[in-house]
């Protein structure tokens, strides 16, 4: 099937106690214009015997995701950067919006383990099918910032986010789920089901 989109990104806060892996306090990351997964694995571990290879074994090592939603909202920013906030002193010169809050990054900063889930939208025959994937443990770097000045036209900016993929905890130390549907909806559920969330 030829992929023709992505959509629906969404986080969940990682636990784990002994081999029982949980998710708490999920949501969506923003709309999705882009990703990539790259993952790495062993090098060939070959076995020879009768001069030739009888046995290999390659296994997962780790990935990478980069994820580029339309916007990196401070709420998001906060949950899945392990961030403070605090409310904007009100005595700022010129500063005259109410109820501002400001992100904090510094020592205290711990950046939570998240599940992370998107999908792939897929079509072959003429038939659109749905691809949820899950990615049971990650850890988010702080973004870079830049950015263009505006010129004539607008240019288009979106935040790039990069994070490393690992094992989980479970007893066979999953890194990535996934199913296939025909509806969009369903695959929408699947992710929001596997990363206990329960909101809109």
């Amino acid at each position: 099937m030829a992929i023709i989109g992505v959509s629906k990104p969404y986080y969940g806060v990682y636990s784990a106690s002994g081999n029982s892996v949980t998710y708490v306090s999920g949501g969506v990351l923003g709309k999705l214009k882009e990703i990539n997964l790259e993952i790495e694995t062993s090098k060939d571990n070959n076995l020879y015997a009768d001069n030739g290879v009888v046995e290999t074994d390659r296994t997962f090592a780790n990935g990478t995701l980069t994820l580029t939603p339309d916007d990196l909202s401070q709420e998001v920013s906060k949950a899945i950067l392990g961030l403070k906030e605090q409310t904007l002193e009100s005595s700022i010169p010129g500063v005259t919006d109410s109820d501002v809050k400001e992100l904090i990054y510094d020592d205290t900063q711990v950046t939570p383990y998240l599940g992370v889930g998107f999908i792939v939208k897929k079509k072959k025959g003429g038939v659109i099918k749905w691809r949820a994937i899950v990615l049971t443990k990650c850890m988010f770097a702080v973004p870079s910032d830049s950015a263009t000045t505006q010129e004539g036209s607008i240019e288009w900016q979106v935040p790039k986010l990069s994070a490393t993929v690992m094992r989980d905890d479970s007893e066979n130390h999953m890194w990535k789920r996934e199913a296939t549907f025909t509806t969009e909806a369903q695959a929408e559920a699947y992710i929001k089901d596997r990363l206990n969330i329960t909101g809109g």
